[in-house]
């Protein structure tokens, strides 16, 4: 009785929409961690069903209707189940993929090079602590400030890091490395303000099996393979790694700007 309550409780804005579920996104496959029910419409939702996805069953999801509903794909229908029945959905982080997506990967009009790149205002902060605070931050985030650390200039307000995301690829429905992606960050800091620069992006093979490494992501086509080219692979690891690009600058953002945290040297 309980359990049937809390469905019913939270269907209630879906019961007068009348909204088609349509396939909005690529499949993604999520484990499906309790018995996840399965609606044909969201006015369904406020009555007991006789489907269900069982725990331990992969729910090919194709679309999400709210943070706490997504459309999932069964037997060549569509419906909707709760986001908190599935292992490691995360609306938010697909919600930052889907902006990395839609803005695309950013290239310098001078350099020609891919280039994430800005200027933040904050208003109030020193140069000396916004230098603090970018040092802090690339110490925690690429785990060893000394061996990412290129340029350390607290005078001149200036650091330079270079770092690494890993990408994969999938085989025969299974998970497997496809190499690094290096990258160079450059943070420049003034009173109240700084800049950061992103770019030199390049694929390195990085002891993955079977793989080349394939250099700049500027390249069209990336060789990845000796024996021929993987042109869908390079794609994907040209969209992995934007989307690590942008949650890195993301992440810098927070952390420059304290969100939610008091700066520990004020005690």
């Amino acid at each position: 009785m309980k359990t049937t309550f809390i469905l019913c409780s939270i269907a209630l804005p879906f019961a007068a929409s009348g909204q088609k579920l349509e396939a909005t996104s690529p499949a993604k496959t999520y484990r499906v961690e309790k018995q996840a029910p399965l609606y044909r419409t969201p006015a369904d939702t406020a009555k007991k069903t006789g489907f269900f996805l069982s725990s331990g069953d992969d729910a090919t999801v194709v679309g999400e209707f709210s943070p706490r509903w997504v459309i999932v794909r069964r037997t060549g229908a569509l419906y909707l189940t709760p986001t908190n029945k599935l292992v490691n959905y995360n609306s938010a982080a697909l919600a930052a993929e889907r902006a990395a997506d839609a803005a695309g990967i950013p290239v310098d009009p001078q350099t020609k090079l891919i280039a994430y790149q800005g200027v933040v205002e904050v208003p109030g902060v020193s140069k000396a602590d916004l230098y603090t605070r970018a040092h802090a931050w690339v110490a925690n985030t690429y785990r060893s400030a000394n061996a990412v650390i290129q340029m350390n200039d607290k005078e001149a307000g200036q650091l330079v890091a270079k770092g690494l995301t890993r990408v994969t690829t999938k085989s025969l429905g299974i998970v497997v490395d496809a190499g690094v992606v290096r990258h160079t960050l450059t943070i420049y800091v003034k009173d109240g303000r700084y800049k950061y620069v992103l770019t030199n992006l390049a694929h390195e093979a990085g002891g993955a099996a079977n793989i080349l490494s394939a250099g700049p992501l500027e390249q069209e086509q990336g060789n990845l393979y000796a024996l021929g080219t993987g042109k869908k692979l390079w794609n994907d690891i040209k969209q992995q790694a934007n989307r690590d690009a942008y949650n890195l600058i993301a992440e810098l953002q927070e952390s420059m700007v304290l969100k939610g945290k008091k700066d520990p040297s004020d005690f």
